[in-house]
C-alpha cells in the first residue's frame, strides 16, 4: 500500500471517529438536559445517538461524557484549545482600549451565555449527587476563578483605583457565576444579546473607572 493511501485511510478513520464522538456528545447533552444526569443511562445515550452501547463507552464513562458536554457548551466545539485561546477571547486580549475590551466581553457573554448556562446548571445538580462529578465541579470552580482573574488582568489598566486585581477577580467570580445568566435568560426570558449588553455594562460599573 502506498504512503498516500495509508495517510488517506488514516485521515478517513480520524474523521469517522470525530463524527461518532460528536454524535455521542450531541445525544448525551440532549439526554442530560431532558432527563437529568442521574436518570440518563448509557443505553439512553446510545439509542439517541444511533450507535451501540460499547461505542458510547468508548467515549468515556457517564461522568466523562458530562464533562465533555460541559466543555463543548462553553466553547462551542470539540477542539482541544484553551478557553483563552479561542477567537472571541483572543479578540478580548488584543483589544487596545477599554471600549474594545467591553465590546469583546459583550459578544462573549451574548454568544456563550445562552448555550452554556443550562449545561452548567445540570452539571451543578449532578455534582450534588455524584462524588465523581462533585470533584469535577470543584475543579471547574477553581478553573473559573483562574479564568476570572485572567479576564480581570486584561482589564487591569482600567480598574477602579480602590480595587486590586485579587479583589476584582473575586468580585467577578462571585457576581458572574451561573445563577445570574440562568435567572436572566431562563427565568426572565432575556436574549443572549440582552445578557451580553448587561454583562459588559455590569463589568464597567462594578470594576472599571
Amino acid at each position: 500500500m502506498s504512503e498516500g493511501k495509508r495517510v488517506y485511510r488514516s485521515s478517513l478513520r480520524a474523521e469517522q471517529a470525530r463524527r461518532t464522538r460528536a454524535a455521542v456528545l450531541d445525544a448525551a447533552g440532549r439526554c442530560f438536559l431532558a432527563d437529568g444526569y442521574a436518570a440518563t443511562t448509557m443505553k439512553d445515550v446510545a439509542a439517541a445517538a444511533g450507535v451501540s452501547v460499547p461505542t458510547v463507552f468508548a467515549q468515556g464513562g457517564k461522568a466523562a461524557l458530562l464533562l465533555a458536554c460541559v466543555d463543548r457548551a462553553m466553547v462551542g466545539d470539540d477542539e482541544e484549545a484553551p478557553l483563552l485561546a479561542r477567537d472571541l477571547f483572543v479578540r478580548l486580549a488584543e483589544a487596545p482600549d477599554k471600549a474594545g475590551k467591553l465590546a469583546a466581553l459583550r459578544d462573549i457573554a451574548a454568544d456563550r451565555g445562552p448555550a452554556v448556562t443550562p449545561m452548567l446548571r445540570m452539571f451543578e445538580a449532578a455534582a450534588a449527587a455524584d462524588p465523581e462529578v462533585r470533584a469535577a465541579w470543584v475543579d471547574y470552580e477553581s478553573r473559573r476563578y483562574a479564568d476570572s482573574r485572567a479576564m480581570v488582568q486584561m482589564l487591569a489598566p482600567w480598574l477602579r483605583p480602590d480595587l486590586d486585581v485579587d479583589t476584582a477577580a473575586e468580585t467577578w467570580w462571585a457576581v458572574f457565576g451561573i445563577e445570574t445568566p440562568d435567572r436572566l435568560i431562563r427565568e426572565r426570558g432575556w436574549t443572549g444579546q440582552q445578557y451580553g449588553e448587561w454583562f459588559a455594562d455590569a463589568v464597567d460599573r462594578l470594576l472599571l473607572r
